[in-house]
């Protein structure tokens, strides 16, 4: 150590000097790292401040995510009810589509039965030589011909004859 008796005047300005110096360096240095905690405090507030404007964006985006897949349930959900709904509705309009063309062809078949003149006739050969045996016997130009008589032959052979020929 140094003692502070023996120091000469001139070493003893000097370290006066040097403190000084010191001691402004020091008091710069501090005031260097005072405006840096200054600026990393800022920098702090404002990068917390975009953790929180991130944060609460994608809280929003997370919950907005929730509701759009909530609403996708419950669409499908909607989907897939009205789908089995259109598939039993498919189903009972099959039914009843197969009830009416049932009903139809019975109807049809009913009314394209032989029912006077061409009674026996099962092919479309004999309807057509039982026709021309009708027609030379009904014809109204003969002795006991009938014109209402043909009218319901002619009708009763084309309705026959549809059948045979289809």
């Amino acid at each position: 150590m140094l003692d502070v008796d023996k120091i000469e005047e001139k070493d003893f300005s000097e370290i006066k000097l040097w403190f000084f110096k010191e001691n402004v360096r020091i008091s710069q240095a501090k005031q260097e790292l005072e405006e840096e905690r200054r600026a990393f405090e800022r920098e702090k507030k404002k990068a917390m401040w975009e953790l929180k404007k991130k944060k609460a964006e994608e809280d929003l985006a997370s919950e907005r995510l929730k509701r759009d897949l909530d609403l996708f349930d419950k669409k499908v959900e909607v989907l897939n009810r009205e789908l089995r709904q259109l598939a039993s509705e498919r189903q009972r309009f099959e039914r009843e589509k197969a009830v009416f063309q049932e009903n139809r062809v019975q109807k049809q078949t009913q009314a394209l039965t032989p029912k006077l003149f061409f009674k026996g006739v099962d092919n479309e050969l004999a309807l057509k030589k039982r026709y021309r045996d009708l027609t030379k016997i009904f014809h109204p130009d003969n002795l006991n011909g009938d014109t209402d008589t043909l009218k319901y032959i002619n009708k009763e052979y084309n309705a026959l004859k549809k059948l045979y020929s289809s």
